[in-house]
């Protein structure tokens, strides 16, 4: 069973999970990079955005030329898909990380082996974070591919630089479930809760240019912080990595708080 070493027995319960997202999220992005061209042929990309108004806001297609590679994937992808990939995938996971245990009720058992509280959930956490990295290893391979069948530019280290900014917003949010998780023991409550803030923070994020008083709380919006400085474009602004970093690790922080308070006797 290798409950002596968490992280190896996590990394291993893990691999299939993240088999599908990493095939998913990487076939989804070649398939778009391949049909750009024809994509681009057929529509006006800008001239349709355009004409969209004030609505476009919702496809976080405010930013860069969407006659591009990296503006139409910006547009398609990165705005909205695979944020809610990459943080089904680590919210899903670390939240069931101690209230799953619990609710199966195997938490006895795991505990009863020589390791820690602390440790139990820092190398859960590393599990789910290395799943993050291998997702975005492989939707940057596969991206590059596509990109290179349609004979489309697509600088390797400005995707790499927005891959980075889509795992450190994963692991924020992972880590805010899994925070819940830990307080309360309830995998639909962090679940929910980890859920409604990713679609508040979204909006918030999305609509703050066009609707008076959202401007003044997307400071609190973590997609500020992740394709705020558009990366993609301009590659990787470490003051807002730093920031997505900092959230995770005080959620991180507060989780190993809170499971090592916990009674669970009950």
């Amino acid at each position: 069973m290798l409950l002596h070493n968490v992280f190896t027995k996590t990394v291993r319960d893990l691999r299939w999970p993240t088999f599908w997202v990493s095939l998913g999220c990487g076939t989804m992005t070649a398939y778009f990079a391949i049909l750009f061209p024809t994509y681009s042929k057929l529509f006006d990309m800008n001239a349709l955005l355009e004409k969209m108004g004030p609505a476009v806001k919702l496809l976080g297609a405010s930013m860069g030329d969407a006659s591009s590679l990296i503006g139409f994937l910006h547009i398609e992808l990165f705005s909205m898909i695979l944020p809610a990939a990459i943080v089904a995938f680590a919210a899903g996971v670390a939240s069931g990380f101690t209230a799953g245990e619990e609710s199966r009720g195997t938490i006895d058992v795991l505990l009863s082996y020589p390791v820690s509280r602390r440790r139990i959930v820092l190398e859960k956490w590393l599990a789910v974070a290395l799943g993050c990295v291998v997702i975005v290893v492989v939707l940057w391979v596969f991206a590059l591919v596509g990109a290179a069948i349609s004979a489309s530019p697509l600088p390797p280290d400005r995707l790499a630089a927005a891959l980075v900014m889509l795992v450190l917003l994963g692991l924020a949010f992972g880590d805010i479930a899994l925070a819940i998780s830990a307080y309360t023991g309830n995998r639909g409550a962090a679940i929910g809760v980890t859920v409604a803030l990713l679609v508040a923070m979204y909006l918030v994020d999305a609509l703050s240019s066009i609707v008076d008083g959202l401007g003044a709380i997307r400071p609190l919006s973590l997609f500020r912080y992740y394709m705020g400085g558009d990366p993609l474009r301009y590659g990787l602004n470490l003051g807002d990595a730093a920031v997505l970093a900092a959230v995770a690790a005080a959620f991180l922080a507060l989780a190993v708080v809170a499971f090592e308070r916990r009674d669970l006797a009950a």
